[in-house]
């Protein structure tokens, strides 16, 4: 019997903490999806070197939400997405009698999945009632929880997905907790042998502190009376995973001296029974009971995660009665606790995970509650501070959950830096050995802390683990309990930058990158470099602040490589614009300019705010949710910089400001104010743009405008005058369009979308993209002057196969990566680099991610074969 707690992200430029608790039947619960979650599961290198196991986001039947933010929440729309298509994929496979699904397919859910919702809600009726089956998905958080979740249904739909939602207090031991009756059903049928006691899994607790906050700008002017705090009602909550006493185990030895006969007997004293049956030797009738052949049973695991984000929340933990269970639980000598009730003796706190700042874990009123739980032997305290400010985020810098992204711009670093900024600045000098999993934190001396007038005992030393991604922790069997060291390690170090340097020189990359720029030359002698002057200035003059960063270059689903699409398009005068947003944009971009920053200058806290505070623009291409849910970060912190008095202009479909109306009367009252709406409708190419004087005052372009393709119901591409590159044209998500090609005619740089390689042009067609030969041929018929290929398919290699034909060598095409930085004196170096980054990954296939339809291939043949398939309702 096995469980364990996995720390999948923590607190870093771009991460917050998340945590998966895994119960002995084999269930799953996640505290907090995050922004980038989906990727942290990805990280299955790691993971499995580790001897733990490979994860798969769809194997997650609970999610717990400690508060409603982007912190929290940011990855949740991406995740059930992901979910929802693996179990569709799964019934169809069932349906065609192909396979026999798995754990998942056995859910009671699975068996309603033609029964749609008609309000397009993810939100099931949730009342268990008789054929309702099991939910796919349950979650609990704070309040506001389930109108966030209905919000989503402007950006996705998928209605046959079954999601459960408890807010505020709730205890599933007293409900019907079906989110993991499948697993329960599964393992039942599998348990053949007495023994086999791991259905047991973990039931759950809230513990909901609703509390009063002020939202100022994240520095004002105290003595400034124009500055007024936004009053702020939230909660922040705890939880407690707890299992039922452990059955003690069957002595087998024991039965077979008194003749017990093997079969259903075993397991009616395994379960408690006595049993009566008669003496194989002397045929006499005896009575057997369980306590006879049965070890004592042990008490039950029991995990507390604290989420207290201020002092203030801490007042009304401590008054909490799921908390006091475990209060003041000191070992005698007989194995119990000192004044402990018959209740609690079946109950024990093995581990605290505190997501809580560094300044309240540190403050003695929190220490001395903490004092209150369990022996200091035994009680374990892992620690994932929650990042107050931005400066907290950067001080943990090298903390990056996302390996494998950071790890492969690091390479790529070596290739050409310029290009490819390393991602990684802060890097150990030593790989930690792993061998100190545990530490103390003294705070001094013995006095008693008084607090609120109530004097409480202080724990000066407290057993604490600073925790860090892909760390695991053991909580069953008992007598390994505690942090398996082979999984506390240095994610980063200069020893590990330098195999992938050694890695890179090996490639053959390197020297032939050399080889290219040497032949390259000075950017200003006439090549196609898009938007350049002669002296290599932008083709507007000036400072030369203008530059192009990809923020994510994959599509639909994040992989381990590549994060979901964004750019930063930056204008000479420092100010910005974002095109598309997807999950985790503003995490690459602070790691992005950290990586950029200038040497001397301001502090790069204080440069990060400035950039920040100077995106005065975000277009949206479409309203899938690959491309804006990075939205909920960016407002949320641009607002605490700026506060009200600057908002962006936001120019999107219709469907993001109901999304964003929805959302911040739900979860994040503090963006209101952070944008001015601009329906992309309303700015289609030729009618103008509401916002262009604005946009002109704030970045110098001169024109901004939406062009209407064909992908999902109001997607767009936008038209760009006036960028240090030029005129810049970007495709979103799209079929190749004529349209397009007409409005930014002679575009200077034409950004393009190739989500699938030459040769899947079916796939192309029914799911509404591009291929790489198809994205040329609108840059050729625009008369571009240079293309950028992006939001590439994870399912083939991460440098595509390139058209060779005559007009693919007529215009330079480069390949976007995720961290690539390009200004206008380079697009001409980057697409000539690309024959030095096949180098770089030679023979490195297709990555699988999870959720995608092997059969893909067939069905687009078979849809392409029916006279008027997309006029199928559903097809698309």
């Amino acid at each position: 019997m096995t469980a364990s707690l996995r720390i999948l992200t923590t607190a870093s430029l771009d991460s917050d903490p998340s945590l998966l608790i895994v119960s002995p039947d084999g269930s799953k619960t996640l505290v907090n999806c995050s922004e980038g979650c989906q990727r942290s599961f990805l990280e299955s290198t790691h993971a499995s070197g580790a001897g733990v196991g490979t994860l798969r986001v769809s194997s997650v039947n609970r999610v717990c939400l400690t508060h409603l933010g982007h912190g929290a929440l940011g990855g949740l729309p991406g995740m059930i997405l992901t979910t929802a298509d693996v179990v569709d994929n799964l019934a169809k496979e069932m349906r065609r009698g192909n396979g026999k699904g798995n754990d998942r397919g056995n859910r009671g859910g699975r068996n309603n999945r033609n029964r749609k919702r008609k309000n397009g809600s993810l939100i099931s009726n949730g009342d268990g009632g008789e054929g309702e089956g099991a939910p796919d998905l349950e979650i609990v958080g704070p309040e506001g929880t389930g109108p966030f979740l209905h919000s989503l249904r402007h950006s996705m739909r998928r209605d046959r997905f079954k999601v459960n939602v408890h807010e505020g207090r709730y205890d599933s031991s007293l409900n019907n907790n079906r989110a993991s009756a499948g697993y329960a059903a599964k393992k039942k049928a599998k348990r053949r042998k007495f023994h086999d006691n791991e259905g047991i899994g973990f039931s759950v607790e809230s513990v909901p502190v609703t509390y009063d906050a002020f939202d100022y700008p994240e520095h004002y002017d105290e003595s400034d009376d124009a500055v007024q705090a936004l009053p702020l009602t939230k909660q922040a909550v705890s939880y407690l995973f707890t299992t039922p006493p452990i059955p003690g185990k069957f002595l087998v030895e024991r039965a077979q001296a008194l003749g017990i006969p093997k079969g259903r007997l075993y397991g009616q004293l395994k379960a408690g029974k006595t049993v009566t049956f008669a003496d194989p030797d002397t045929k006499e009738e005896r009575t057997v009971t369980s306590e006879e052949v049965v070890a004592k049973s042990s008490p039950g695991v029991g995990v507390a995660v604290v989420c207290c984000p201020t002092l203030k929340v801490l007042s009304k933990l401590r008054e909490a009665d799921a908390f006091r269970r475990f209060e003041n639980r000191s070992p005698t000598e007989d194995g119990g606790s000192e004044g402990e009730s018959e209740e609690s003796a079946e109950l024990e706190l093995d581990v605290m995970v505190h997501l809580t700042p560094k300044s309240v874990f540190r403050d003695p009123a929190y220490r001395s509650w903490l004092g209150r739980f369990g022996s200091k032997s035994k009680l374990d305290h892992v620690t994932l501070h929650a990042a107050e400010t931005l400066e907290g985020r950067a001080a943990e810098e090298a903390n990056s959950p996302f390996v494998s992204g950071i790890c492969g711009g690091v390479r790529r670093s070596f290739v050409n830096d310029e290009l490819f900024p390393r991602p990684l600045c802060a890097i150990p000098s030593d790989e930690v050995d792993g061998g100190e999993g545990k530490g103390t934190e003294s705070k001094g001396d013995d006095d008693e802390d008084e607090d609120d007038g109530v004097a409480f005992p202080r724990s000066d030393h407290l057993t604490t683990i600073e925790g860090c991604p892909m760390m695991d922790y053991v909580l069953m069997p008992r007598s390994r309990r505690g942090l398996n060291e082979s999984t506390r390690k240095c994610l980063y170090s200069s020893r590990r930058v330098e195999r992938l340097r050694e890695k890179a020189n090996d490639s053959g990359a390197v020297e032939r990158a050399a080889a290219i720029a040497a032949e390259f030359g000075d950017p200003g002698r006439g090549e196609s470099n898009a938007g350049e002057t002669n002296d290599g200035e932008s083709a507007k003059g000036g400072p030369g602040l203008g530059e192009l960063i990809f923020t994510g270059t994959g599509s639909a689903v994040p992989c381990k490589h590549r994060n979901v699409t964004g750019m930063y398009l930056r204008m000479d005068n420092g100010n910005s614009m974002l095109l598309d947003v997807g999950e985790g944009t503003v995490g690459q971009l602070l790691r992005s300019w950290r990586s950029t920053l200038p040497s001397s200058g301001r502090a790069p806290i204080d440069e990060y705010r400035a950039r920040l505070a100077g995106i005065k623009a975000v277009w949206i291409s479409h309203p899938h949710a690959d491309h804006h849910l990075g939205l909920l970060r960016l407002l949320s912190e641009r607002a605490a910089i700026c506060g009200p008095g600057d908002p962006l202009v936001l120019m999107a479909p219709r469907d993001m400001f109901d999304f964003l109306t929805e959302y911040q009367s739900a979860a994040a009252p503090e963006i209101d104010g952070s944008y001015v709406p601009v329906d992309c409708r309303d700015m289609i190419h030729g009618w103008g743009n509401p916002s262009a004087d604005r946009l002109r005052d704030d970045l110098g372009v001169t024109l901004c405008e939406s062009v209407p393709v064909a992908h999902c119901q109001r997607s767009y591409a936008v038209v760009v005058d006036g960028t240090p590159f030029g005129r810049v044209a970007y495709s979103g998500d799209c079929r190749p369009s004529n349209r397009l090609a007409d409005a930014a005619r002679g575009a200077d740089l034409l950004i393009h979308e190739a989500t699938f390689e030459d040769g899947m042009e079916e796939d192309a067609v029914v799911k509404r993209h591009s291929t790489v030969a198809e994205a040329i041929g609108v840059a050729s018929r625009m008369d571009a002057r240079a293309l950028v290929l992006t939001h590439f398919s994870q399912r083939y290699p991460r440098v595509p196969p390139l058209d060779e034909s005559r007009r693919a060598r007529e215009i330079p095409t480069a390949f976007a990566f995720d961290f690539m930085r390009l200004t206008p004196a380079t697009v001409g170096l980057a697409a000539r680099l690309t024959p030095a980054l096949r180098l770089l990954y030679p023979g490195e296939g297709a990555e699988e991610p999870e959720g995608t339809d092997a059969s893909r291939k067939v069905t687009a043949k078979e849809l392409l074969a029916v006279p008027g398939a997309f006029a199928a309702k559903g097809v698309l």
